[in-house]
């Protein structure tokens, strides 16, 4: 390569924008030529840095090991600080294919440019701007960083709903396979028996299996109720439809509802609220839930117990109340409530069944209506659930 097509190439390296002809010629004269094959390593990471390179044509990568900081192309420059002073290389140069490079040594550059300080100014210029480079990459990096703590924290959201799907597939499968193959079977034999044998039976005997007939069908017809709502609410079928409403009058009608179910028992039924007082909700969804917890505490309290439900007005909104003097449960029964992946059921004091869906769709409802549910509860002295919903919309 000739003087002139030196000095012309150096004018278009950004440190030596502003140096003279005069000195690009004793700088052009100065160079040394090289040529580097791919793969090979040009500086090495912790040799003194004692000369400045030029890409005439190639490519090159600025690395540490297998981690890559930059790839560098025709015109551009590296080891440019180590003419002010010598530092040790934080990285290894190596070529990423044939490469033609210009050099500079560190005494020569000086022993050229001590009267000149044009070239210094650009490269404290180069340095500058390698310093804003990289509070730009600095901002990217911590850009992507945010990005990707975002994608984790997004996957380990889709990863717990995963678990909850298939936690509720293997529930949905469950009541399937046991808790409405269970009653079906019971209805079958008890159906039977009335086929076969029902010349053979006393008037008891009939009356006692059709009242067995029948609180199955009940207790068939609320499961299935609960489940075609719990599947609902899994498609995101179904969504609040919230009104403002009477809640003392709709607490009276469903205990009301179950006025016959605690005389069979021999269980108070007292519905305590006679003043009205207005939520604002999904009337349906609530009805719901006021019938799941009035049945339950009736199934788990026994012969002259007692269950109350009433109303207490809070400051945003109401709280209801449905309190039991039935069997009551541990704290550790009382944590496994309203949870799919652990959901608690027991036999109730007349060896009612139960799958535990009731309070797991009953949480659901509250929740989408933007209220709360909880239960204080005492083995062998009752339980009490509380329900607040708000007021207003």
């Amino acid at each position: 390569m000739d003087l002139d097509r030196r000095v012309a190439f150096l004018k278009t390296v950004t440190i030596f924008s502003e140096t003279p002809d005069s000195l690009l010629i004793k700088l052009s004269e100065n160079l040394v030529e090289m040529e580097v094959s791919e793969g090979e390593q040009i500086v090495l990471k912790g040799e003194l840095g004692d000369s400045m390179y030029i890409i005439l044509d190639g490519r090159v990568k600025v690395h540490d090991g297998e981690y890559i900081f930059t790839v560098l192309k025709t015109g551009d420059v590296f080891g440019k600080y180590y003419l002010l002073d010598k530092k040790e290389r934080s990285a290894t140069v190596t070529a990423l294919s044939h490469t033609f490079l210009l050099r500079f040594h560190q005494d020569v550059f000086y022993d050229i440019t001590k009267n000149e300080n044009s070239v210094i100014k650009g490269v404290l210029r180069a340095l500058v701007g390698r310093l804003r480079d990289m509070n730009v990459i600095e901002e990217q990096l911590a850009a992507q960083n945010q990005e990707i703590i975002r994608q984790k924290e997004k996957l380990e959201e889709q990863k717990k709903e995963l678990i909850e799907l298939n936690t509720t597939k293997d529930k949905f499968f469950s009541i399937i396979a046991h808790d409405l193959r269970s009653p079906i079977t019971t209805l079958i034999t008890l159906s039977e028996i009335l086929r076969t044998d029902l010349d053979l039976l006393t008037p008891e005997q009939t009356h006692e299996i059709l009242s067995g007939l029948y609180d199955l069908s009940k207790n068939y017809l609320k499961l299935l109720d609960n489940l075609l709502q719990w599947s609902r609410i899994q498609t995101g079928r179904m969504e609040p439809s919230p009104e403002k409403f009477d809640i003392s009058s709709l607490l009276v009608e469903v205990t009301n509802f179950y006025k016959i179910t605690a005389v069979e028992k021999k269980v108070n039924l007292i519905c305590t609220t006679d003043t009205p007082m207005f939520i604002f909700a999904d009337k349906n969804m609530i009805k719901t839930v006021l019938r799941n917890l009035i049945s339950n505490a009736l199934k788990y309290t026994a012969i002259d117990g007692t269950v109350e439900s009433g109303l207490i007005q809070k400051e945003n909104g109401v709280e209801i109340y449905v309190k039991d003097t039935g069997l009551g449960m541990t704290s550790d029964q009382v944590s496994k409530l309203f949870r799919l992946d652990s959901t608690y059921s027991t036999l109730g004091t007349a060896n009612e069944k139960g799958t535990g869906l009731g309070l797991i769709l009953s949480k659901e409802f509250i929740d989408k209506n933007g209220g709360k549910i909880w239960v204080d509860s005492e083995k062998g002295v009752g339980s009490t659930f509380h329900v607040s919903l708000p007021q207003n919309g």
